[in-house]
C-alpha cells in the first residue's frame, strides 16, 4: 500500500500466529529500501516483487529492525538475489534458530493429521538463517537517490532494534518499537531495557513523524500516534513497576 509519494507498507506477512508482521520499502530516484524482509522465503519473494514492481531499474538493499525471526526470516531470499541487508552489528542469529520457530508453529496446528505431516515445513519452504551482510553499530544515512533514509537506533525490545525516518516524507518505520493495538512482547528484556524502551520512544516523539509504519498493527497517523505512543508508555511503566512482562 502507497502511503506517501516514495513510502510503502506491505502488511499481513505471515509469522507464527495470531501475529501479522509489517514490511515496506522506500523508493528513491537510484535505489529502493526494504524495510523488514518477512518471516520466511515465500514472504520475501512477494516484499521483493512489490519493490521492483514499483520502479524495476532501482537498486534494492534491506535493512532489519531486530533480529526476531518475523522481520529476518526472508533474509535467505534477499540474499538468494545478491541484496545487500543492512542490520545491527550484533545481529548473528545461529542456524539451529529455524528449529525453533518450527517448533513453535507446530504447537498452533490443531489438527493431529496435519502436525503428523510436518505441515509447518510448508510455512518454512526455502527458509534458511541468513544475517545482514552490513553492520551498523551507529546513526547513518542511506542515500536512494532524491531521498535520504536516516537508521537509526532504538532499543528496548531487543537491544538491536532500528529505526529509518525518512526526513522529507516524514515517515518512520520502527519495527516492533511500537505495536498497535497488540500488547507488545516484553520477554527478552528486563526494567534496564524496558526502561531504554522508553526513550526510545521519547527519541520517536521528538522527530515527530507525521507516519509511523510499525512492526505490527496498523499504520499510525494523527492521532493514532500519540494515542499508540502513550499504549506503549503505560505498558512499560507497569511492567517497570511490577518487574515482570504484561504477559
Amino acid at each position: 500500500m502507497k502511503i506517501t509519494e516514495r513510502c510503502y507498507v506491505i502488511y499481513g506477512l505471515t509469522t507464527l500466529p495470531p501475529w501479522m508482521v509489517n514490511s515496506g520499502f522506500i523508493v528513491g530516484d537510484e535505489k529502493t529500501l526494504v524495510v523488514d524482509c518477512g518471516g520466511n522465503y515465500l514472504s520475501a519473494k512477494t516484499i521483493y516483487g512489490y519493490a521492483k514492481a514499483v520502479k524495476p531499474d532501482n537498486e534494492l538493499a534491506a535493512i532489519n529492525t531486530e533480529p526476531h525471526f518475523d522481520h529476518i526470516g526472508g533474509n535467505c531470499f534477499f540474499k538468494e538475489m545478491e541484496v545487500d541487508i543492512y542490520g545491527h552489528n550484533a545481529i548473528n542469529r545461529p542456524e539451529n534458530i529455524i528449529d525453533e520457530v518450527k517448533i513453535e508453529y507446530s504447537k498452533t496446528i490443531m489438527s493431529e493429521a496435519r502436525k503428523e505431516k510436518n505441515e509447518e515445513d510448508l510455512v518454512f519452504y526455502k527458509t534458511k538463517v541468513v544475517n545482514p551482510n552490513i553492520g551498523i553499530s551507529s546513526e547513518i544515512e542511506i542515500d536512494l537517490g532524491g531521498i535520504t533514509a536516516v537508521i537509526f537506533s532504538t532499543p528496548g525490545h531487543t537491544k538491536m532494534n532500528l529505526s529509518v525516518f525518512v526526513k522529507n516524507e516524514k515517515v518512520l518505520y520502527c519495527g516492533d518499537t511500537i505495536v498497535t493495538d497488540y500488547i507488545p512482547n516484553l520477554e527478552d528484556g528486563g526494567v534496564d531495557d524496558w526502561k531504554e524502551w522508553l526513550l526510545s520512544l521519547e527519541k520517536i516523539e521528538n522527530l515527530s513523524p507525521e507516519i509511523i509504519v510499525s512492526g505490527h498493527g496498523e499504520v499510525m497517523a494523527g492521532d493514532k500516534i500519540n494515542a499508540e505512543i502513550n499504549r506503549m508508555k503505560s505498558i512499560l511503566n507497569l511492567a517497570i513497576e511490577n518487574n515482570q512482562p504484561p504477559t
